[in-house]
């Protein structure tokens, strides 16, 4: 099969992937609230983009093909609005009275990279070259879901919520649709094709190790000073509500070895302290200059 290929080849980021610090994190119970949030807020652009690649993708799938019924049924089922809904919530569980915001100028670097990666194969790559462009991302089903199945996780309740959204059937068809398309067009491939579909999955793999870096570190600036809106928002809290600044600075002071996309190591938070709720507040991020 051409995925488990696939997966044996980009074996150490795989791994890296599937035992990130950050999901480790939330399985033992120390990650922090606002290495949570940081995710989820930097998450909202991706939520759009993704979904933008999936209808680029119905638009090139044959009439009634299989992948594009699943692809319509994720739109349908969990629509950008509906998402972002289901985000807000969640953070407010956790004291941020703020939505997750939808378009990139919002995004942390690394957030940014990998939804510009996913809409620029969204409209230059094929309906194989979209699925597996996505199948990492999809496969939260496997590396969220089903390992968190029937598990109440340690820390706030807005975790299980959270990873209990990865353990929809909409979700799960939609892998597997992926699957099935990335496979049949790969054994009509020539070798140079099949190379062409392992550097796609393989791109995503990276970019998908980077938004958890940047969520783990709670790294989200860029150059000038210049900070996402992820970052802004944590801030705005810790400097208004001195509880969870210890959190936040030992998020970013604190710092253990993990294994970065390109095998090197890296700093990351070990970020064990600050956990619990706080008030909300509610927070209007700095308009873009």
């Amino acid at each position: 099969m051409f995925l488990e290929h696939c997966r044996a080849v980009t074996a150490p980021i795989w791994h890296a992937y599937t035992t990130h610090p950050w999901i480790e994190a939330m399985a033992a119970g120390t990650l922090t609230p606002e290495q949570f949030a940081f995710f989820q807020l930097d998450d909202g652009a991706h939520v759009a983009e993704f979904n933008r690649t999936l209808a680029l993708g119905i638009a090139k799938a044959p009439a009634g093909h299989p992948w594009a019924k699943a692809a319509a049924h994720v739109l349908d089922d969990m629509s950008t609005t509906s998402e972002l809904e289901e985000k807000r919530k969640i953070l407010l569980q956790l004291g941020y009275d703020v939505p997750a915001q939808p378009d990139r100028w919002s995004c942390s670097p690394a957030r940014e990279a990998y939804v510009n990666h996913l809409v620029r194969v969204g409209y230059e790559g094929t309906l194989p070259e979209i699925a597996i462009a996505l199948y990492p991302c999809a496969m939260f089903v496997e590396v969220i879901g089903n390992r968190f199945r029937n598990i109440a996780l340690p820390g706030p309740a807005a975790f299980t919520t959270w990873a209990d959204m990865y353990k929809r059937a909409t979700r799960t068809e939609m892998r597997d649709q992926h699957a099935a398309v990335v496979e049949d067009a790969a054994r009509r491939m020539d070798i140079n094709g099949q190379d062409r579909l392992l550097q796609l999955y393989t791109r995503s793999l990276h970019h998908q190790l980077r938004v958890f870096d940047a969520a783990y570190d709670q790294n989200g600036s860029w150059p000038a000073g210049r900070l996402c809106y992820a970052q802004q928002v944590i801030d705005h809290k810790a400097a208004h509500h001195p509880g969870t600044r210890a959190a936040t600075e030992e998020t970013h002071h604190g710092r253990d070895s993990h294994l970065h996309a390109d095998g090197e190591s890296s700093s990351a938070s070990s970020g064990a302290a600050g956990r619990g709720s706080v008030p909300a507040t509610r927070y209007q991020p700095r308009r873009r200059p």
